[in-house]
């Protein structure tokens, strides 16, 4: 009987080792975002901890060339999209990497659409800011004009731009093609609930049997949130209520900074202007939401929580930004077109209350498109309004997590801020 259990657990032992073995042996091939890191050789993605030794081979993506000299080495650092494989030292522990390959931004062939937000240089050789981006004619860039503008010089602020083109060597987009669009009023039929949601406002404290103020996609209050003399209540589609509190210095702070950031092109449009966004700022009070909400009509409303979690202005500018780059998109019925013409039909997406984005329903990859416009117009906006769009991926980090951990500075950086740590490089580099 005690050979036959010795015998048994030589067997376990051995199909425990044959389970193990394989996978400290297995090449672990992983890619995304650097989001954090670990001086002077470790670095993490998606999770794992990888560990770079003598033997590690570096080189960027799209190619097969690797080596332990190249310059790759030298650039890896928190929000750089990487793809590197390695091999376990234990099981779930560090990764030793045997190859890093790291995205190539330089040579990547960019285009974009998106309403010209300045120009930041006229003439035959204009430069103007647009898709968060910033693009310079050449004499070689092949142009196309709609509407009666024939040339860049004829080119102002609220006019739509498409692009492609590469990166030069001070972050700019060097356009190969540009195709300049003329402004138009967004005119769509939405559907309600789906494209749009009603939104409801009323006193605080009003019995829920009594009627409330009911706008579709709109926030029926004549003005923001510093001519609130009494709490007011909003509710969107069939969320809860919300409270918007008449506390004057948290609104004034949140209106000044909103106002500063709206581009000038915008503040100084005929209030009749069909491209105008009726821009309004409102601090509400959610006990559950760090989440902001922006509204189709130019409302944008940041979470009391949210303002109490961030440390500073340029942080809680970030915040802000998201929601007027959120309404500089839906401008054309981008937004709208963008995503009926992804599914085929004319019911699209849904918006997702509280989120600050438009979620689909079965494409991803045109909502990430999406983001990643509102998160380099955000930049720029900040840039522009005098704000430090550095601290934009740091209010990304702290407001992600439902609790802030005893040493937030110990805390992974979302995607959001990885992204925007690639524009940050790219576009507004630390001197």
């Amino acid at each position: 009987m005690f050979a036959i259990r010795s015998t048994f657990r030589l067997l376990a032992t051995l199909a425990f080792v044959a389970l193990i073995v394989p996978l400290h042996a297995q090449t672990y091939p992983i890619e995304g975002y650097i989001n954090r890191v670990q001086p002077p050789n470790g670095f993490q993605v998606s999770g794992r901890w990888f560990f770079i030794s003598p033997n590690t081979d570096f080189g960027f993506m799209g190619t097969n060339s690797a080596s332990r000299t190249s310059p790759v080495k030298d650039t890896l650092r928190v929000g750089v999209y990487v793809q590197v494989a390695g091999r376990e030292t234990r099981l779930m522990g560090p990764i030793i990497a045997t190859t890093v390959f790291a995205h190539d931004q330089w040579n990547e062939n960019l285009s974009g659409f998106g309403v010209i937000t300045r120009v930041v240089s006229p003439g035959p050789n204009a430069v103007f800011d647009a898709d968060g981006y910033r693009i310079r004619i050449t004499p070689a860039t092949k142009l196309d004009f709609d509407g009666d503008a024939s040339s860049v010089d004829e080119i102002t602020p609220n006019s739509w731009m498409s692009f492609s083109g590469k990166r030069g060597k001070n972050g700019a987009i060097e356009a190969t093609k540009a195709h300049f669009v003329p402004a138009k009023p967004t005119k769509f039929k939405a559907i309600k609930n789906l494209e749009i949601v009603a939104v409801k406002t009323r006193p605080a404290g009003t019995d829920d049997k009594a009627q409330a103020n009911e706008g579709t996609g709109t926030l029926n209050l004549e003005a923001d949130g510093t001519s609130l003399q009494n709490d007011q209540e909003v509710k969107l589609g069939f969320g809860r209520w919300r409270t918007l509190p008449a506390d004057q210095p948290l609104q004034q702070r949140v209106h000044r900074i909103g106002m500063a950031l709206v581009p000038a092109y915008q503040r100084e449009l005929a209030d009749d202007d069909p491209s105008k966004i009726h821009f309004r700022f409102f601090a509400f009070d959610d006990k559950k939401s760090r989440n902001s909400i922006y509204l189709l009509d130019g409302a944008v409303l940041v979470s009391k929580l949210t303002v109490e979690r961030l440390s500073n202005d340029n942080q809680l500018a970030a915040i802000i930004a998201d929601g007027i780059a959120y309404n500089l998109q839906r401008q054309a019925a981008k937004e709208v077109k963008m995503n009926r013409i992804l599914w085929g039909a004319d019911a699209a997406l849904a918006f997702a209350p509280g989120m600050g984005m438009a979620v689909l329903l079965a494409n991803e990859s045109a909502e990430a498109t999406m983001l990643r416009e509102r998160l380099r117009i955000s930049l720029a906006l900040m840039r522009d309004a005098g704000f430090d769009p550095w601290q934009a991926p740091e209010a990304w980090r702290l407001i992600e997590p439902k609790k802030l951990p005893a040493n937030p500075a110990l805390m992974d950086y979302p995607d959001a801020s990885c992204y925007q740590f690639q524009v940050l490089d790219l576009q507004y580099p630390r001197n």
